[in-house]
């Protein structure tokens, strides 16, 4: 909760091809706890797992409710988690960890969703990782058909497209179907998918938002968000699958294609700066190589004097590669004057309010900081609140001399409409602090006197941001190739710009209001 901006969930899909009594505890169930256990950095709110098994009644059975993967899943207690496992056990399955970018917080939002029906191929369960940002204008679509929605979420529209996909008495190739509804989809979606037969489809967008990838180990196919999931079950050699490709599973054949053309190619850099686990590695670049890149790029713009008083604090826990890289550069001690507890999960009692819930989540080891300069590193800044208390808490408590805070992404200045939850600008530090700058876009740095404001909002002796082009240097793709418009208000996608433009028009009425009222 460090930063206050989640990603909307992570995905695991699993195909066992040899005798069950060949893998551990039931199969299925077991592979994919183990790969969601790993993306938990992409939600904690709710989980769940599809499984296929012919053998029951309930040939393809979902499991899911809100809570972490060890909550759900009840791996603390032996009995329960040896009947749950048992509900989970098969050859074939997909699951999912949430955070809700959209719709409600409640059970039934959770994924996977599952569509019940007499034939077999018709019945299927399916889970999504991103967000349409076509989503209204489909829904009152559906609408217009006699379709009517019970929840305020996109899945649910999508479930609505597949359905009607393989209407008809006929049986239709999955591939097919999904070739069909996916040109319809404005906005960032990965999709795993699995029927009543085994059937799987593991999908991802052509603009290839969202990271996906996949590997083989004696008899089995896994795929995943991170590639960290895959190596937790023995799958070291992987590869990926590209904007506009799925992969296709039916009996023992997996096949990858194309099923839609790939006109632009935009993948989200924030996987890299924060939401990805730092062991994994997203299209071929590690994690923690572009995060050690980025502090040596925002190391290049320091214009303090270091002395040997100085030392450098990461903000826990993203940006430690970061913070040493930066270290490294200027030649001072990177230190961990902030630690997070390792057992820091959701209670009853957790502070309501936002000074105290930075109390509840950091430690702070005084003898570090004490009157110390301290460069905080941290990865991100989007609504600064958090930050504002923390800087607070680390004065009065930890007593150092200065506090020069550094950046390692380039200030966020525009929602985002692809699955991360800030989708206004009134709600984001820099929007806040440059209203006159809102709507600018293009590829342009924050001028000084704008950051300067945020400087003083929050508190610190000085601030530095990454620069655009040290992004660009540290993430080492094509930038036509990123998906940078919560930096640059540049979006890729028909119905991005046309929330972009609403955004824009609620923000400066609120702004127009306020000054009239005032």
């Amino acid at each position: 909760m460090d930063k206050e901006v989640h990603e909307e969930c992570g995905l695991a899909g699993i195909a066992i091809f040899n005798d069950l009594r060949n893998h551990p505890w039931g199969g299925s169930g077991y592979y994919l706890l183990k790969m969601l256990h790993q993306q938990q950095n992409r939600g904690q709110l709710s989980a769940g797992i599809s499984s296929f098994n012919p053998d029951r009644t309930q040939i393809l059975d979902t499991f899911k409710d809100n809570g972490s993967v060890n909550e759900v899943f009840k791996l603390r207690h032996e009995y329960k988690f040896q009947h749950v496992l048992k509900k989970i056990s098969g050859s074939r399955g997909i699951g999912h960890v949430r955070y809700a970018t959209s719709g409600r917080n409640t059970k039934d939002y959770a994924h996977p969703f599952e569509r019940h029906h007499g034939r077999k191929w018709k019945w299927f369960s399916f889970a999504v990782n991103g967000n349409l940002a076509n989503y209204f204008d489909l829904k009152e679509s559906l609408g217009r058909e006699q379709y009517h929605l019970v929840r305020e979420t996109d899945t649910e529209v999508i479930m609505h497209h597949i359905s009607k996909g393989f209407d008809g008495p006929d049986r239709k190739d999955p591939i097919e179907v999904f070739k069909e509804i996916t040109p319809e989809f404005d906005g960032s979606f990965n999709i795993f998918w699995i029927n009543a037969e085994g059937d799987q489809i593991f999908l991802r967008d052509p603009i290839g938002f969202k990271p996906l990838c996949f590997g083989e180990k004696d008899k089995m196919f896994a795929a995943a968000s991170e590639s960290v999931a895959l190596n937790t079950i023995g799958i070291f050699d992987f590869d990926y699958v590209k904007p506009g490709e799925l992969i296709s599973i039916k009996g023992k054949k997996v096949e990858k294609l194309r099923y839609a053309k790939s006109r632009q190619i935009k993948r989200c850099m924030f996987e890299w700066v924060y939401f990805a686990n730092v062991s994994s590695v997203l299209d071929g670049r590690s994690v923690y190589d572009v995060r050690w890149e980025l502090g040596k790029e925002l190391a290049k713009k320091e214009t303090v004097k270091a002395d040997d008083n100085s030392i450098v604090v990461p903000v826990p826990a993203t940006s430690k590669p970061m913070a040493d890289a930066f270290a490294h550069e200027l030649g001072i001690p990177s230190k961990e004057g902030l630690v997070v507890s390792r057992y820091n999960e959701r209670t009853f009692i957790e502070a309501q309010e936002r000074g105290s819930k930075v109390r509840d989540k950091f430690n702070l080891i005084k003898s570090v900081v004490q009157g110390k300069k301290i460069f905080l590193v941290d990865d991100s800044i989007v609504r600064g609140t958090t930050m504002k208390n923390l800087v607070e808490f680390i004065r009065s408590v930890g007593q150092p001399k200065e506090i020069h805070l550094r950046i390692a992404c380039p200030p966020i200045r525009n929602p985002c409409f692809y699955g991360i939850d800030f989708s206004t600008l009134g709600e984001l530090q820099a929007s806040k602090a440059a209203p006159d700058s809102v709507g600018r876009t293009g590829f342009k740095d924050m001028a000084e006197e704008e950051i300067d404001k945020i400087r003083k909002d929050l508190g610190v002796d000085s601030l530095i941001y990454q620069s655009l082009d040290g992004l660009m240097k540290a993430l080492k793709f094509p930038r036509e190739e990123l998906c940078t418009a919560c930096l640059t208000g540049e979006y890729p996608t028909e119905h991005g710009k046309i929330l972009y433009g609403k955004a824009i028009e609620n923000f400066l009425n609120k702004t127009e209001h306020g000054e009239r009222t005032h």
